[in-house]
């Protein structure tokens, strides 16, 4: 997600969120499929192949490898909390680029998001 400080803040900034959540709670479900087949292998009492083995892997690894992708991105809609904030609000004292940015999102009814405080630390740290 791209945070531009000299721009308007996007007011669909929630768009792709809801895709994420899908994408990860199918991934997840994947990893859990692949656990499961995991606990079986373990303590089933049936013949157990090289087959299960690689499929309980396959299921088990790829998606979390993937699914540690998407849950960065959903990291990025995250709620600040109250230090967080404050540090926002230091930075916004700092600078009136932050400030006016964090004004015009209160205007939009919503509060930043982790995506546009990281924006702005980065923001700020490039300015000094």
């Amino acid at each position: 997600m791209h945070i531009d400080f000299t721009r308007e803040p996007p007011t669909d900034i929630f768009r792709d969120r809801p895709r994420h959540i899908r994408i990860s709670a199918a991934l997840l479900a994947l990893v859990v499929c692949g656990m499961l087949l995991m606990a079986y292998g373990f303590f089933g009492a049936g013949p157990h192949g090289e087959y299960l083995e690689t499929a309980a892997l396959t299921l088990f690894v790829a998606p979390a490898l993937v699914f540690a992708y998407f849950g960065a991105k959903l990291k990025d809609y995250k709620r600040l909390g109250p230090n967080e904030k404050k540090e926002l609000a230091a930075l916004g004292g700092r600078h009136p680029e932050i400030a006016a940015y964090c004004a015009k999102v209160a205007a939009l009814g919503r509060e930043p998001v982790h995506a546009e405080y990281e924006a702005a630390k980065e923001w700020a740290e490039d300015r000094k």
